[in-house]
């Protein structure tokens, strides 16, 4: 990022002259202030993309994208018989999508038109992770029988398949290394195994006591994974071993949110936890505001708050720096599905990314988008809470959205699959 910025410095007096280099610069100039607000290189997912579960490595929910409210209806398409509970991703204008029916759908962003399909055995209930590098375009996914399996993203045929004994309910994460591209894949037979992304080859493997049901998180050279053994494990990305293991109140299954030193995440026995991942201490936690509401949500990171959903029927914002709860917006149902964090287009912080790092945030320029059990599809204001746009879809999110390209893709309980745009 450091070389990014020089050398948008040396280009700076170069182009100061002309319209087109003003444009340039303040466009790369946003660019860089999007990445730092998110807190790492990695913590925000590309606006033309959302190539795995949480959008990005740091697992934030973050997309670099800006949308204009009010959100308007592009297109729907139901699919009979069946239901989704994974999460869409999206990359060059394709969507990749399990259904419940152990159906694997690739469809148009444009249209929801089918581009192909796969009809497995069992249900994917796992968001897939896709890549676009030359001669490794594939598309992985694990179904609840614990297959994986990867697909030519582009045909639909299966390159490799690769075993567990659990099922797969955490979407796999895809890991760039000196050697080559890996993929990370948690799984309820309390493993995580890293695979050559090329064919699958096992490089290694990790244990922990109870089942994997998180998306594996990387920050800092580190797999950060929330166990249901109730422990934060803190991995050595490169080789597997254990760093530490921080003790939480009792099971979870939700994918840990990274922000610089410290990963954010929720419990089933509601307490939102935030840790520090460098000394391997909890640096907060917050008990919950509803007794005994679990947290299945994965929080996202919105400039200097984690916004989660709580099983207690509510959206709440807790602060980075100390855990204080900053707001709590109702919801008509259960709020499982993880919210996204986009900006707003036309707000002053967004206009003004060019200045310091979370202006955007500051100035209220930051949308969470996430839907709850009852139906109701929410874009809220980061920095309030309050509602800037709703829909009622008629049947509930158990899947969380995905942003890419300008559209918002959202995956509703009823085997429909929606699209929105600004």
């Amino acid at each position: 990022m450091k070389r990014r910025l020089l050398l948008q410095l040396a280009l700076t007096g170069a182009l100061a002259a002309t319209g087109r280099g003003r444009r340039l610069i303040a466009a790369e100039a946003a660019e860089e202030a999007a990445a730092e607000t998110a807190g790492a290189e990695g913590a925000t997912a590309p606006a033309n993309a959302w190539p795995m579960f949480r959008g990005c490595l740091a697992g934030t929910g973050r997309s670099a994208a800006t949308l204009a409210l009010p959100l308007r209806q592009r297109w729907q398409r139901t699919l009979e018989k069946t239901a989704f509970e994974a999460t869409p991703i999206i990359s060059e204008g394709t969507i990749y999508l399990g259904d419940l029916d152990g159906t694997f759908h690739a469809l148009a962003l444009e249209s929801g038109e089918t581009r192909w399909s796969f009809k497995g055995d069992a249900p994917f209930t796992s968001a897939a992770v896709v890549s676009t590098a030359p001669g490794q375009q594939l598309v992985v996914v694990g179904d609840v029988a614990g297959m994986v399996r990867a697909f030519d993203r582009t045909s639909g045929a299966v390159v490799w398949t690769y075993e567990t004994t659990g099922e797969i309910s955490g979407g796999p994460t895809l890991l760039e290394r000196p050697e080559g591209l890996c993929v990370l894949v948690g799984s309820q037979d309390a493993s995580l195994s890293a695979l050559n992304f090329s064919d699958g080859t096992l490089l290694w493997k990790h244990s922990i006591a109870d089942q994997i049901r998180c998306s594996p998180t990387v920050a800092r050279g580190k797999v950060l994974l929330a166990g249901c053994d109730g422990k934060l494990h803190i991995l050595n990305a490169a080789s597997g071993e254990s760093v530490a293991a921080v003790a939480i109140d009792g099971p979870t299954g939700t994918t840990p949110a990274a922000w610089g030193s410290k990963v954010c995440f929720g419990s089933e026995g509601g307490v939102f936890w935030g840790i520090d991942v460098e000394t391997a201490q909890v640096a907060w936690q917050v008990a919950p505001a509803a007794a005994g509401k679990a947290y299945r949500s994965s929080a996202a990171i919105g400039g200097d708050l984690a916004i989660v959903g709580s099983r207690g029927r509510a959206v709440e914002a807790f602060q980075l720096s100390d855990g204080a709860r900053k707001w709590r917006q109702p919801m008509r149902g259960r709020v499982d599905a993880s919210p996204v964090i986009v900006g707003r287009a036309g707000d002053a912080g967004v206009a003004g990314a060019a200045g310091k790092a979370g202006e955007a945030s500051e100035a209220g320029g930051l949308l969470a988008i996430v839907g709850d059990s009852a139906g109701r599809l929410v874009a809220l204001d980061v920095a309030s809470g309050e509602p800037q746009w709703e829909f009622d879809a008629g049947s509930g999110f158990a899947s969380s959205p995905a942003v890419a390209d300008g559209c918002v893709i959202c995956a509703s309980e009823d085997g429909t699959v929606w699209c929105f745009g600004g």
